[in-house]
């Protein structure tokens, strides 16, 4: 019960921390104080980046190299503060909330942009990928460039580099292992659209839910699963209520710094430019790191007597050979396009 304790105090931070959080900066430039020689002795920008969740994540460890990489970038002009645990808010309300200083920064899935823009829905189209190599070449590429440019403009916002989150996996209370299992299966789904059309895709039944709210709603039986990159599950303590591991691998997902737009375009160019190379370079850094931290949560989960469950990929990959075209005929160019790029084509 130790994760579920150490949730519990998090959670009550969490809520500690929005209180004050008001205290936080806004999005104008600070007013730099300076010393008798001249130099600046304070940030310029102080930035307050939106987190879901906390150290150990994936978001959130990029926010951390982020933070850190674009201070020595910029010599101390843009400090990042770190408000983890959905301290400003939902993801939703952030991004809402950002042209009126909610927050000026944060790190999350391109997928999470899909209220703004149906765009963003090209982030959670299953089996597109067939492993990490794949994934990279494609988030960083021109085409990956291409989509979250395409996206942030429709949507409204700036993305910044790209990270490698792994693919998510199903934690359950029963075991499965075909597709056929998959039938009538109630698991939480984010409340997102593309989400909740690929688990109805399969006869599952989908119930959005909170993420604060799935740890109890597993533990009461309300819903039979939930589905998440792995080492974000194990974050989540699903361990405690989920004794299948399942890696079915639908879904490769893709975390990026976000901004608003026009704050974004706002900024100095020197600045624009250190953010992007700032978000660049924590995307890859966390991404090389990923494959590590999995393999650590993979023999964590054996060592607890988990039952990881190997599914035949390649017949849940052709169960879902026509869902983008079915449900999202305008992607077909980039599907086609990311497809030719899987280095095990070549």
């Amino acid at each position: 019960m130790k994760k579920k304790i150490l949730a519990s105090v998090l959670a009550a931070l969490a809520v500690a921390g929005a209180l004050t959080a008001c205290g936080g900066s806004s999005s104008t430039p600070a007013a730099p104080s300076t010393s008798g020689d001249g130099d600046s002795s304070s940030p310029e920008y102080v930035w307050k980046m939106a987190l879901n969740s906390t150290e150990g994540d994936n978001a959130y460890d990029t926010a951390a190299v982020f933070k850190d990489k674009i201070a020595e970038l910029t010599d101390g002009r843009v400090q990042v503060d770190l408000y983890g645990g959905a301290q400003l808010g939902s993801t939703t309300e952030v991004l809402e909330g950002m042209s009126v200083g909610v927050a000026d920064i944060m790190c999350e899935s391109v997928g999470t942009l899909a209220p703004f823009t149906p765009l963003a829905n090209i982030d959670i189209m299953p089996y597109m990928y067939t492993g990490y190599d794949h994934f990279m070449n494609v988030w960083n590429s021109d085409l990956g460039d291409e989509i979250k440019e395409t996206v942030g403009e429709a949507a409204g916002y700036k993305l910044l580099g790209a990270t490698y989150r792994s693919p998510r996996i199903v934690t359950a209370t029963k075991e499965m292992h075909t597709v056929a299992d998959f039938s009538g299966f109630k698991l939480r789904a984010p409340n997102l659209e593309g989400y909740i059309k690929v688990w109805q895709w399969m006869g599952s039944a989908p119930t959005p839910l909170a993420m604060n709210e799935t740890y109890t709603a597993l533990q009461q039986g309300t819903v039979e699963g939930q589905e998440n990159p792995m080492v974000d599950s194990l974050n989540y303590a699903f361990d405690e209520v989920c004794n299948y591991w399942i890696k079915t691998n639908h879904v490769y997902g893709c975390n990026v710094v976000i901004m608003d737009k026009k704050y974004f375009e706002s900024l100095p160019a020197d600045i624009q430019k250190a953010t992007l190379e700032a978000a660049e370079f924590a995307g890859r850094a966390i991404s090389e790191q990923q494959a590590d931290k999995d393999a650590v949560a993979w023999q964590e989960l054996e060592d607890e007597g988990k039952t990881i469950i190997e599914v035949d990929n390649a017949a849940f990959a052709d169960h879902f050979k026509d869902f983008a075209a079915t449900n999202y005929p305008e992607f077909a160019d980039w599907v086609e396009r990311i497809a030719a790029m899987d280095p095990a084509k070549g």
